[in-house]
């Protein structure tokens, strides 16, 4: 409960893993007063305090420095816990990244941050943007961090090294980053759903390296029943929908709302 995370304009799952609610996510996204952030901040801006969710941030790259700030205030005000951010292969090519990597490194703040790595920013894919020899290992390593590399579409192999990562975090052992390679399901985004250009990264490949499906196959492997599963998918189906009815019942903010949580 010490721990904060904080996210990029993509953030919903982020948050309902570091325990937000799912009632008042939705809420949020519906712009009621009863959500996360008041009706506030909407999906780009989603930030609940009281979950330990620092917030999320558009500006693609600037969740590394932000976050590693949160992590320096722990550190200087000697509080417990780490902090955790998420960005993307195309967002760490970003000056300011580098430059986060050199300073946590420096002040040794309790920092990991997670590397989401699914090879495309937009339409761009990395051998379009990277140079031969550009090496992630060797650029976080080479400005002090600690590195590990995951794969992304294995539930347990990223909790195994994610959780190992964070206690060396605890011990002072100083920040790190955390490289899932993972793959985009879908489109960059609405407005973009041409996919013809992915020729080396086709649906069929991308189904067959579904983490949720593997996660369930190895369940049903080590002697879960599928029947036992699916009724589970269902409680959590059907609790997903009165969150989301609660949320559309709830108030929209007042007019002088506009006028609380600002600076001056």
């Amino acid at each position: 409960e010490d721990d904060m995370a904080m996210g990029t304009h993509r953030s919903h799952g982020y948050y309902l893993a570091k325990g937000g609610s799912l009632r008042r996510l939705a809420a949020e996204l519906f712009g009621r007063s009863n959500g996360a952030a008041r009706g506030k901040g909407g999906s780009m801006h989603m930030v609940d305090r009281s979950a330990g969710f620092a917030g999320t941030t558009p500006l693609l790259g600037s969740v590394a420095p932000i976050a590693s700030g949160l992590a320096f205030a722990k550190k200087y005000t000697k509080a417990p816990g780490i902090v955790t951010a998420f960005y993307g292969d195309g967002a760490s090519e970003e000056g300011v990244v580098y430059e986060t990597y050199n300073l946590a490194s420096l002040y040794k703040v309790p920092l990991l941050l997670v590397l989401e790595n699914n090879s495309w920013s937009i339409n761009s894919p990395v051998k379009n943007r990277r140079s031969a020899g550009y090496d992630v290992e060797k650029i976080v390593t080479g400005l002090g961090m600690r590195y590990a590399r995951a794969d992304g579409n294995d539930y347990e192999d990223v909790h195994a090294k994610a959780s190992a990562l964070a206690a060396d975090i605890r011990a002072g052992k100083g920040p790190a980053v955390l490289e899932c390679m993972t793959y985009r399901h879908l489109a960059h985004s609405t407005p973009l759903m041409e996919e013809k250009f992915r020729t080396e990264d086709t649906l069929d490949r991308r189904l067959e390296a579904d983490p949720l499906l593997k996660l369930k196959n190895k369940l049903v492997a080590s002697g879960v029943a599928e029947g036992v599963l699916a009724q589970e998918e269902e409680v959590m189906r059907v609790q997903a929908r009165a969150d989301i009815a609660w949320a559309l019942q709830q108030p929209y903010p007042q007019k002088t709302d506009l006028h609380t949580d600002i600076y001056a």
